[in-house]
């Protein structure tokens, strides 16, 4: 059973996160009205999945990195004949630079779960105080992915920072903690630790390695969800990071060990690919694909989870 991030997470959590942003060319500030609609689709070795619809209006839009909007959502979770919907209004917002993606990302709205009104978001700031030093700040939560937390409409928080600092032209390297609160009384504290080696920067080509722990106040839940006292696990993988014509693409794939309490270390995978660009016109898209092998929100034997996921925006003339 797992503990789910936002279905429509930044990519300050993903596995994608990459030290050096790649420049978009703003366009230009003729269009006011965008349409917005997304969809992802997730499910795992439980069986349980989750399809989330999104659809919406941006406003003030003069591209992808600069708008705010309003949109309504819903996630319908199903697991061996059972389901609930879980639906929701969002607030949008974003307003980052081109060149390095300081500004920030904001989405923040209300759900509704087992008869509860629970607020959800995942908001992000982003700063370079220097050219090879970052800075972001992290606020998120959402509605915990398991069929016994959302019957009893169990939701959680999220408060991180982060410092990236390059050292030299090849090397970065990033540390991220944060707390985690749940509506049950239970919280966790995140450490999180990333190293990337450039092995060719030209071709976007990256190594690296990453360490993730998380310890727990309340190891009892009532099985509401897979809460250890402690989880740990490191993986180390090639990524890559390119510009092909006006698309943005970049992928993942590495393998690890993890860690629950004091098992025995266990094997781990991991595979991702996003894909982002402009579709005909100044439609825009991005697709994201995401598998991983590990035990780190689940207590099955061979545990796996996949997700998919779609972003269009049509921006609308005036």
């Amino acid at each position: 059973m797992r503990a789910a991030l936002p279905a429509f997470a930044c990519c300050a959590l993903s596995a994608l996160c990459c030290a050096m942003p790649l420049a978009a060319a703003a366009e230009g500030a003729t269009d006011r009205v965008a349409v917005l609609a997304q969809t992802g689709a997730e499910t795992d070795a439980d069986d349980f999945g989750n399809l989330a619809l999104r659809g919406g209006a941006l406003f003030g839009y003069q591209s992808h990195l600069q708008h705010w909007g309003l949109a309504l959502q819903n996630a319908h979770y199903s697991q061996d004949g059972w389901s609930k919907n879980v639906p929701g209004i969002i607030g949008l917002y974003r307003n980052q630079r081109a060149d390095t993606l300081e500004g920030l990302r904001a989405e923040a709205g209300i759900v509704s779960v087992a008869g509860h009104a629970r607020p959800v978001g995942d908001i992000t700031w982003s700063h370079r105080p220097r050219e090879s030093t970052g800075v972001e700040l992290i606020a998120a939560g959402d509605v915990v992915g398991t069929r016994a937390a959302i019957e009893r409409g169990i939701t959680y928080g999220l408060l991180a920072a982060s410092v990236e600092q390059q050292f030299g032209a090849r090397v970065t390297g990033i540390l991220l903690g944060g707390w985690q609160p749940f509506t049950d009384g239970n919280s966790r504290t995140l450490l999180r630790a990333r190293l990337i080696v450039g092995l060719l920067p030209e071709q976007g080509l990256s190594l690296q390695a990453r360490w993730r722990q998380y310890r727990s106040s309340d190891r009892d839940v009532d099985d509401a969800y897979f809460n250890p006292g402690e989880y740990r696990n490191w993986d180390a993988g090639l990524s890559l990071r390119r510009r092909v014509g006006g698309w943005t693409v970049s992928g993942l794939a590495g393998a690890g060990r993890e860690r629950v309490e004091n098992d025995s270390w266990q094997t781990t995978g991991v595979a991702e690919l996003r894909a982002e660009g402009p579709l005909a016109g100044k439609v825009r898209i991005a697709v994201n694909l995401l598998y991983s092998r590990a035990a780190g929100f689940a207590a099955t034997d061979d545990y796996w989870y996949s997700s998919a996921n779609v972003n269009v925006i049509v921006p609308l003339t005036r």
